[in-house]
């Protein structure tokens, strides 16, 4: 069997909107009302972008989250995003996503760049 300490949620960007989805994944769960912010998310080319002027929150497409095992090697193409659950961030951490960039991860961990939950608009 798997250990429950070795999972962790995978999630996986689609490109569709709330109103679009009629039925459940193969795997995991369809979630919707993430927002990014410090970036923006480019539903053409599925990658996270920067955002616009004045722009502080962006709203994501529908994400499918799933458990999956724990990967040792970080993929360049991909930013581990922190989650959470209002702006304040800590201590409301919530789970890491991964979210695809042709960027270098780096630069959106300077930017501080996370999803957040509940932006209370």
């Amino acid at each position: 069997g798997l250990e429950l300490d070795k999972l962790q949620v995978m999630t996986e960007v689609t490109k569709r909107e709330a109103e679009k989805v009629d039925g459940h994944p193969k795997e995991g769960a369809f979630v919707t009302g993430f927002w990014l912010e410090g970036a923006r998310w480019d539903p053409i080319a599925s990658t996270l972008e920067d955002s616009k002027p004045k722009e502080m929150f962006t709203k994501m497409p529908v994400i499918n989250c799933k458990a999956g095992l724990q990967q040792d090697k970080a993929d360049k193409n991909i930013y581990i995003c922190p989650t959470y659950c209002v702006p304040i961030r800590r201590p409301y951490y919530v789970f890491p996503a991964q979210l695809r960039t042709k960027a270098p991860p780096d630069k959106w961990v300077l930017a501080g760049v996370a999803m957040i939950l509940d932006v209370g608009q």
